[in-house]
Parts: C-alpha cells; structure tokens; sequence
C-alpha cells in the first residue's frame, strides 16, 4: 500500500493494520516506479496527509487522481494529465456553498459565545475535528481541548506530525476532571455521538451536507456547522476547467452524484466524461 507517512499512521490508529512489508509510505513529490510505471504523491487539502496521485504510464500517458480535497489552485494545486479521476463527493449543481468564506469565521464567533455560558462540544470526523482545534486556536481560543477514545489517539498523532492545538488533555486523566468542573473547555468528540448529545454543552456538529446557511441552529443548544474537507460543485468544475484533461471519469464508488457531474462536465466544458463504476 502506498500514501503518505502520515495517512499510514492515520490507518493503523483506526484499525486498518497494514503490515509493514505491505506499507510503502511517499513523501509528497518523491517518484517511484511501479512495474515500469512512474507514480508520484501531490498535497491534497483534505486532512493531514491527504495526497493526490499522479501516474505516468508506460506508453507516456498521464493520470491524475484527486482523491479528496477542496480550495483546487489554493490549498490543492491543479495537476493536468491526459486522464483525470475526480471525487465526486458533492457532484451535483444544487451543491454550492456560496457562503463557503465565510463559514470559519461564523462558527468561531459561535464557539466564542458559547464558551461565555459554559462548556462547549464540537462533533465531526477524524481529521475534520484536528482541523478545528488549529482553527480555533489559530483564532485565538484558548479554553483546554478535551478528547477521548480514538479521538484522542487520532489528535496524538496528528501533534506528532505537526498539528499544534495547544493544550489538549484526554478525558481519563486527573487534569481532565479539574477542567471539566470548571465548565469553561471544549470537548471533540466522533461525529456518530452527536446523536448523545445534552444540554449540558452547546454543540457544534462539523458537516459538509449543509448548504443552505454557514450555521443552523436544530434546537435550543445545538447547531450544524456547514463545514467540509470536501469541493463543493463549484470546486470540482474549477478543477476540471483549469486541469483540461483528454478524459474525466468522475468517482461513483461513495457518490451517487458521479453521473451528474460527469454530464455538466460533458454539455458545459466540452471534455468528455463518464462515471465509474456505472
């Protein structure tokens, strides 16, 4: 298996164990050649180690994959090959977040207040929740993190690769408790718990189905926050555009809007496209 040293690490913690004579981890930009073919890894911005890949075949064809990711000629760069496969996570044209920009801010002004009242929960998935701890600290938050489970193990190791989220303490420790009493912190917890949500906190639900508004409130001290590690329709045409490949195939194998974007690809920038698998 190969990916970067960081998303081998990401896999172990959540079980996938990939025994170490089968893992070959790539530094971004480093070539390796694969049974007379050239592959090399790109940055992605998605979560920490998110790579994209590129593919020169053995008769001089190019392939990109994209992977996961969003902000395509930003925190993504652009490649261009002869065939394209692109994610096509939010493939349909009703998916838009013009609001995109102005997400972060919003939900930090919300944290911001709900820390004033009491304590606050932020639910979301693994990488999407690290990725809210440095925004928030960045931003100038400075309540204790408090995390638990494989939470607490996923942001251990996103801090060993980089992540600086400050004070981070693991539920189960005797630090943890004093904080807790005090009602003034916020707790990262898996987005499948948010379900289990109280009062007790204001809750704050990371997910990149909402397109409507940068933040809804769903009752008295919760709200969903419309915040993605995903392109939304527009980003995926921006990539598509700049990119100009021979071929696009659009990703259905975890989206059902492959077919979609494939057909706005086909009809508006004159590339042609096919969903895979059909």
């Amino acid at each position: 298996m190969i990916g970067t040293p960081t998303t081998i690490r990401f896999l172990n913690v959540l079980g996938y164990r990939v025994p170490e004579a089968k893992a070959l981890p790539l530094d971004y930009g480093r070539w390796i050649e694969v049974d007379g073919e050239k592959l090399r890894l790109e940055r992605a911005e998605h979560v920490m180690g998110a790579a994209q890949v590129f593919v020169e075949t053995k008769d001089g064809s190019s392939i990109v994959y994209t992977g996961d990711f969003k902000t395509p000629g930003k925190g993504t760069p652009i490649l261009s090959g002869d065939v394209l496969v692109i994610e096509a996570t939010y493939g349909h044209p009703n998916m838009r977040r013009p609001f995109k920009e102005q997400v972060k801010q919003e939900f930090l002004d919300r944290v911001n207040d709900a820390l004033a009242l009491g304590p606050v929960r932020v639910f979301g998935y693994h990488g999407k929740l690290q990725e809210a701890m440095s925004m928030l600290r960045k931003a100038g938050v400075e309540a204790p993190f408090v995390v638990g489970g494989k939470v607490a193990e996923f942001t251990r190791v996103a801090m060993e690769e980089g992540l600086e989220p400050g004070t981070v303490l693991t539920e189960d420790v005797p630090d943890s408790f004093e904080v807790i009493k005090t009602g003034w912190y916020v707790r990262f917890s898996h987005f499948n718990e948010f379900r289990k949500r109280t009062n007790r906190h204001t809750n704050f639900l990371l997910s990149g189905w909402e397109f409507h508004t940068p933040v809804k409130k769903t009752d008295r001290n919760s709200y969903i926050v419309a915040l993605s590690d995903h392109a939304d329709f527009e980003d995926l045409v921006e990539y598509v555009s700049a990119s100009r490949p021979n071929l696009v195939v659009t990703d259905g194998s975890r989206s059902k809007y492959a077919k979609d974007l494939a057909n706005y690809i086909r009809r508006n920038l004159g590339i042609r496209a096919v969903p895979m698998p059909i």
